[in-house]
Parts: structure tokens; C-alpha cells; sequence
């Protein structure tokens, strides 16, 4: 069994992650990190043959911090998870040290077959969305984890006075972070924000 350690600031990201291994016979889900410091600490906890590591943190660059990562452990398999599918983006994370890059983009069984192909095999493994450059020039990780949350539930059908309820608060405070979120996002409706929620696969 290969054990694994996910570092993401998204918990949706990071349980979907859980979910997709949970479903192998490959993988088992050691520790789950939010933050740069919890995932040194995790590594030097449970000592796990790969680590997915999101390339752009709240704390701290995910690329920084792959390389403390192999500085605890060099033999250590690190995968980048990103929005990013830039070609300078993958380059720089394969130069640092990553044995693969996968955009977030990525199909499920894409991602359990880029994690299964990092550990068999010795050359640097990266997938990248099919889609247009420009479908990723929308940056999800711009959003704060309760924006995400709500970009999910607007994306899923809710109204306002729905999202309020549920995560109670006022409905002016889920108006306020719809905004916010389209204002990050560059996007314009409420069925844009659901195609991005959708494209990155945020949907059950």
C-alpha cells in the first residue's frame, strides 16, 4: 500500500483527494494538511512514499515548500496540484524537485492513474487539461475557503436566502461574497460561476 499525505487550503479539494484514494487498492490517505507547516510536520510524522502538494498556498509557494519537503525526505515523491497549466509553472515544479504535476482540471481516473504512474516509473509524469489555455485563465485558488463554499452551493441550485440559512448567515453576507467571488474570477453570472465550479470538478 502506498501511503500518501494531500496538502491543499481547500477541504473540498482535499476531501475529494481522500475520496478518489479511498477508492484504490493502491493508496492509503496517511494525513490530510491545510498549511505548509502541517505538512512538514506530517512528513515527518508518518514518513510517506508520495506526497500531493497544492502549488499555491495560504501560507506559503507550494514549490518553496517542495523543497523543505525534500529536505527531510529526498527519496519522497511529490506530485503539484494546481490550477495552473502553464508550461513555465511545470517546468519550475519539475526542476524543484516534483516527480509530477497534475492541473486540477484532471479527470478522476486521470489523477489515481498520474499518482500510480509517478510510483512506477522514473520520469517526470504531467497532465494537463485538453481544454484552452483560457478555461484556465480562471484562478480558483484566488478564492478564500468560505468562498469556495459558497461558489459550491450557488453552483448547485441554492438562492441566496438558501446558502443564508445553511450557513447561517444573512443573505447581504452570501450577496457579498457572490460578488467578491466574481470579482476574483472575472467572470459575470451565476452560470459562468458554475461552469468553473463544475469544470473544476467541485461538483458531487
Amino acid at each position: 500500500m502506498i501511503s500518501v499525505v494531500v496538502c491543499d487550503d481547500h477541504g473540498i479539494i482535499r476531501s475529494g483527494i481522500a475520496r478518489l484514494l479511498e477508492a484504490t487498492d493502491d493508496f492509503e490517505l496517511v494525513a490530510s494538511a491545510p498549511t505548509g507547516e502541517l505538512l512538514l510536520q506530517a512528513v515527518r510524522d508518518f514518513t510517506p512514499d508520495l506526497v500531493v502538494l497544492d502549488i499555491r498556498l495560504t501560507d506559503c509557494s507550494g514549490l518553496d515548500l517542495l523543497k523543505q519537503v525534500l529536505a527531510i525526505a529526498p527519496d519522497l515523491r511529490v506530485v503539484m496540484l494546481s490550477m495552473y497549466s502553464a508550461r513555465g509553472y511545470i517546468e519550475k515544479a519539475k526542476a524543484e524537485g516534483a516527480r509530477g504535476y497534475i492541473t486540477k482540471e484532471c479527470l478522476d481516473e486521470e489523477l489515481v492513474s498520474v499518482l500510480q504512474a509517478v510510483m512506477t516509473e522514473d520520469g517526470f509524469i504531467s497532465f494537463r487539461s485538453a481544454e484552452p489555455e483560457k478555461r484556465l485563465e480562471v484562478d480558483i485558488d484566488l478564492l478564500s475557503s468560505r468562498e469556495l463554499e459558497v461558489m459550491v452551493l450557488i453552483a448547485s441550485g441554492l438562492t441566496n436566502a438558501e446558502i443564508a440559512e445553511k450557513l447561517t448567515v444573512s443573505p447581504r453576507t452570501v450577496e457579498s461574497h457572490r460578488a467578491s467571488i466574481q470579482r476574483k474570477l472575472l467572470i459575470r453570472t451565476r452560470a459562468e460561476l458554475a461552469v468553473v465550479a463544475r469544470n473544476a470538478f467541485l461538483l458531487e
